[in-house]
């Protein structure tokens, strides 16, 4: 325990007896002087986490090689039995295909038309659905659409009044009074 350096503030590491940093290189930047400084600092357990890390790293990186190895071997011993054999499965795989898409729609379709169907319930028993508000209802469409109609008719009436007669287009023909004049 005596011989090592007292441990000084963060990042300011001293060097060790004999060894100098290289001019511009501080220990602290490497992985080995970092791994070092941990295992005199903090102990063996870092050291450990990082030695058990590159092992597990190693392991899968060996394992994701030997997969696709054996994927890619796989493929070039069974592709001539797959050309030899696909007129007899590509058709039934073509039909599963069809059969799977089809029951999938129906399924898609019988679960809107259920949502739409309870929507529809709770809107016409009064119980305010989610977008109810913007759902017109049946008999004040036809007054909304003569009030609106009643307001224009007001405007051109106004209009006419004031000036004399409705406004017309830049482009009509006025007919003369006396034709062939």
């Amino acid at each position: 325990m005596a011989d090592r350096p007292p441990p000084g503030p963060r990042g300011a590491a001293s060097p060790s007896a004999g060894h100098a940093p290289a001019s511009g290189e501080h220990p602290l930047h490497s992985l080995i002087g970092r791994a070092a400084q941990a295992f005199h600092v903090r102990g063996s357990t870092q050291l450990l986490g990082f030695l058990a890390l590159a092992v597990t790293l190693t392991a899968l990186v060996v394992l994701v090689g030997v997969t696709l190895a054996g994927a890619l071997v796989a493929l070039v011993l069974l592709s001539p039995l797959v050309l030899l054999t696909a007129p007899l499965w590509a058709p039934a795989a073509a039909a599963v295909f069809l059969a799977g898409a089809a029951s999938l729609l129906a399924c898609c379709a019988g679960a809107a038309a259920v949502a739409a169907g309870t929507w529809a319930h709770r809107y016409l028993t009064g119980r305010h659905p989610v977008g109810a508000h913007r759902v017109a209802e049946p008999s004040s469409g036809a007054a909304a659409v003569a009030e609106v109609a009643s307001r224009v008719r007001g405007y051109y009436d106004a209009y006419a009044r004031e000036h004399g007669g409705f406004p017309r287009h830049p482009r009509a023909r006025v007919k003369d009074a006396a034709p062939g004049a």
